[in-house]
């Protein structure tokens, strides 16, 4: 840890323990590094009590305040504290009651080291495979629940109404097929975000083209994809109705890929290099439930491809899910929020 860490602790535990014998801190709050944290949270918390939401900086807390919600800065001296990042070094005091979720599916890049995980009281994984790799590795603090951002398109809340409300925002022509494009942070070494980015203007022509991409993801790229004409650039971090409008999602490493396997759809990833973030079963699971293409040259004929038969490969799709969801029912908000209740006693006050 940094020596700022250290001069941060101390104080935050003094004053912690202050206001825990003064009786002023017995609530719990939810900790929101990034705008993506609120959309992952959101189906948990619908099923709890109001909690207060503490935006990590200004940009996380106007789109909080946008969508309604009500937003408090650090520092802040809860009992307990609800989180989708490794961030409990924000709220250094062991007595706080710390429950961790995952911000995206699965895990497509390497575990954290342990510590980070060991750190909460529950750290929610996306299925039962996933807590036994993490168990494997030294993690004891995991719990299997699923992956609660998806309920919204399982239980309803996206429905017809909502779908036409996303195909007019994104412009889409109706005598054309949608695409969409992802990927990972490309600092990471493991993006194929150079191999397509001078294609999609040129594909349009053919198809409706959606883009989303890691929120890291570096300046210039995000200028050359807001440049671009003829394409839509998903500057919304709910990305989930956009993924329901397309028909083939093409990508890279991005756990956004599971959210699109979730539906059963065709999917196209670029190979790309191995690092040290590369886990194996994310490389085999990958050539399994997709069509695996080297350079932007083949993207056309794989699209085509996939357009022509969207139900090959759906028997490795239906694999991966069961492997990387334990229920798609649209209630993992609701069980996580059971669970919540009897860790969090006051909650059910």
């Amino acid at each position: 840890m940094v020596l700022t860490y250290y001069l941060y602790k101390y104080p935050y535990k003094l004053i912690w323990n202050i206001f825990k014998l003064l009786k002023k801190n017995h609530e719990v709050v939810v900790y929101c590094a990034d705008p993506l944290d609120y959309v992952v949270l959101e189906p948990v918390l619908i099923h709890l009590p109001e909690i207060p939401i503490i935006a990590k900086n200004r940009k996380t807390a106007q789109y909080l305040q946008q969508q309604g919600v009500p937003v408090k800065r650090m520092p802040y001296f809860p009992d307990a504290v609800i989180m989708c990042r490794h961030a409990t070094h924000k709220f250094p005091e062991q007595k706080i009651i710390k429950i961790g979720f995952r911000h995206g599916a699965f895990h497509f890049k390497a575990f954290a080291n342990p510590r980070y995980y060991n750190c909460f009281d529950i750290y929610f994984m996306t299925s039962q495979k996933e807590v036994e790799q993490a168990n494997a590795i030294g993690i004891k603090t995991a719990g299997a629940i699923g992956f609660a951002k998806l309920d919204p398109i399982f239980n309803g809340t996206i429905n017809e109404t909502t779908i036409e409300a996303t195909r007019r925002t994104a412009n889409i022509i109706r005598d054309k097929k949608t695409i969409i494009f992802t990927a990972t942070w490309d600092k990471s070494g493991i993006s194929a975000i150079d191999k397509w980015i001078d294609a999609i203007e040129e594909l349009s022509n053919f198809y409706n083209v959606l883009v989303t991409v890691h929120p890291w993801t570096s300046g210039k790229y995000l200028k050359k994809i807001r440049d671009i004409e003829g394409i839509f650039f998903i500057d919304d971090p709910n990305v989930l109705p956009y993924l329901v409008i397309a028909d083939v999602l093409i990508g890279d490493t991005s756990s956004i890929i599971a959210e699109f396997c979730a539906l059963d759809k065709p999917i196209i990833t670029f190979k790309v290099a191995e690092t040290n973030r590369t886990v194996p079963e994310i490389t085999r699971l990958l050539k399994d439930i997709s069509i695996q293409i080297e350079t932007v040259d083949q993207l056309r004929d794989a699209i085509e491809s996939s357009l022509k038969d969207p139900q090959e490969r759906s028997k490795e799709r239906q694999e991966a899910i069961r492997m990387m969801f334990d229920q798609l029912d649209g209630q993992v908000g609701k069980r996580a929020a059971e669970i919540i209740k009897e860790r969090i006693s006051f909650l059910k006050r």
